[in-house]
């Protein structure tokens, strides 16, 4: 199909008032379970790991919004993991908080050498221990995370961007996502839905690359504003991961509608010269980039190959996706 895909045709975002996830990474139960019982009060959603090698998987396949690091742990220490974390793309900004029973001025400044943002010493008060969890939860919502999805946001994306363009052995993709008529819908319903189905997108790419992705260093969901979402993933998964986000965005997007305006296929608004229109249920758009045909070493030409490649996967019909295959 000359580099274009079609495709016609859950819950992992979490950024809602107070609400965070936060990994526990603890192996003595009775502290797991003071903090765990304390932070679910809070309204926030935990995942606890118990050994250092489970810690690192589940930190990338649930992309937590803060984890609280037990320094010793099972086969791999706290300071390993914070290092693992720190390499990352999708866990490099997420704030860790280290717990240990180790009061050590050396243990401390190993610890935020690697990266970690804040060091408790056991046993602690577990008001202290929360009052830290929400002093960078609200650092982190007011720099680098989208605060209407919790995914990570510009800033942390073109980072991520800077970084990729300099792996010329490794072969990567970077998907534009762009959700087709939103501005319609977004009119029709008000701001408030709006939201709501950029939540509910967010929440479907998050999923689909943390079951599909290879949990790559590079690998990373972002939101970058309005109705657009970036997904740095391997060249290899792209394209499988593109299909089954658009499958799933089409089989959601309709309980977003009225009955009626569902039953009918569209809805009746007005554009901006004021003449009435119907504007079909919207559809989800991706663009491709990927270095596998060509050389990208910077992030400029990255950004204006990802401009020519969403505007042609706009100009496809239903939701669609186009992937630039030119040497």
């Amino acid at each position: 199909m000359d580099g274009a895909g079609a495709c016609k045709l859950s819950h992992v975002g979490l950024w809602q008032e107070n609400m965070a996830r936060i990994l526990v990474v603890e192996d003595d139960k009775g502290v797991q379970d003071l903090v765990r019982v304390a932070l679910e009060m809070q309204g926030h959603e935990v995942v606890v790991s118990e050994t250092g090698s489970e810690a690192v998987e589940a930190a990338l396949r649930v992309a937590p919004n803060l984890v609280i690091l037990d320094l010793v742990l099972p086969e791999m220490d706290g300071f390993e993991v914070c290092r693992r974390l720190r390499s990352c793309a999708r866990t490099k900004h997420v704030p860790i908080i280290m717990l240990s029973g180790r009061s050590e001025i050396s243990d401390k400044l190993s610890g935020l050498g690697l990266g970690a943002d804040d060091y408790v010493t056991k046993p602690f008060s577990i008001d202290e221990l929360l009052a830290r969890v929400h002093s960078q939860l609200r650092r982190v919502e007011l720099g680098l995370l989208s605060q209407l999805t919790g995914l990570p946001g510009v800033a942390q994306v073109e980072e991520a961007i800077k970084d990729l363009v300099k792996l010329h052995d490794r072969k990567w993709a970077v998907i534009y996502f762009d959700i087709d008529r939103f501005k319609e819908y977004n009119d029709a319903y008000g701001f408030l839905k709006g939201n709501e189905l950029i939540r509910a997108t967010g929440r479907v790419i998050e999923r689909v690359v943390s079951e599909m992705g290879d949990k790559e260093p590079f690998e990373l969901v972002g939101h970058i504003g309005g109705d657009d979402f970036v997904v740095i993933t391997s060249a290899s998964r792209a394209e499988a991961i593109c299909q089954e986000i658009l499958r799933r965005f089409d089989r959601l997007v309709p309980e977003y509608y009225a009955p009626a305006d569902r039953e009918r296929g569209y809805i009746v608004t007005t554009d901006r010269q004021g003449n009435t229109i119907k504007a079909p249920i919207a559809t989800l758009s991706a663009g491709i980039v990927t270095n596998r045909y060509k050389t990208i070493d910077n992030q400029w030409l990255l950004g204006s190959l990802a401009a020519e490649v969403k505007r042609k996967a706009k100009a496809l019909p239903g939701s669609s996706y186009y992937v630039d295959q030119r040497r």
